[in-house]
């Protein structure tokens, strides 16, 4: 059927997405991986984890942080916050704002013993200053709830607005929640 309109254009482009990405072209790499996972099957994640690797290893912060979330959600592979932890820090220092966030929730989220609130609020207010909406939401609740820094409505209802300002229908609800109380 195709040999005479010659192959599929999504054939083609796979085609040379994995040359790109057996030469070494990151971006070819991690667009590759993109593809693989966009069927949100396990057995995609698992074939997209090596070109991730590679991309990574250049320096591609998109890769090590899908590396992170595979690892954070157990996509395709046993689920294991110690190993995201690893790829979401090196996405986050590079300024990778999702990055900044997920390594945040996994810091404050940890036992009692290993919590580091203080470190995630910094990687709050750095992914936030990025405008990344989630960012703001939580700093907005820590500061409400005095979690890892005092509490401090006003702060909270800043950083509620910001979120707010950003589309974020909770951050709404919780700036008219305390509005109310005040």
């Amino acid at each position: 059927m195709y040999k005479e309109y010659g192959e599929p254009p999504m054939k083609r482009l796979i085609d040379r997405l994995l040359d790109r990405a057996h030469k070494g072209d990151s971006e070819a790499q991690s667009r590759l991986a993109d593809r693989l996972m966009a069927g949100g099957k396990s057995r995609g994640y698992q074939l997209a984890m090596p070109w991730l690797r590679r991309a990574a290893a250049q320096g591609e912060d998109w890769a090590a942080y899908h590396l992170g979330l595979i690892y954070d959600r157990g996509l395709g592979v046993k689920r294991n916050r110690q190993i995201a932890a690893k790829w979401y820090q090196r996405a986050a220092e590079r300024g990778y704002d999702s990055a900044q966030l997920n390594l945040g929730i996994i810091l404050a989220n940890r036992p009692a013993g290993q919590r580091d609130l203080r470190r995630a609020v910094q990687l709050y207010r750095k992914a936030a200053a990025q405008g990344n909406r989630n960012a703001a939401y939580n700093l907005g609740l820590y500061y409400e709830q005095g979690r890892g820094v005092p509490r401090n409505l006003p702060v909270a209802l800043r950083w509620y607005g910001v979120a707010a300002k950003a589309g974020d229908r909770d951050a709404r609800r919780a700036i008219a929640i305390l509005r109310r109380s005040a």
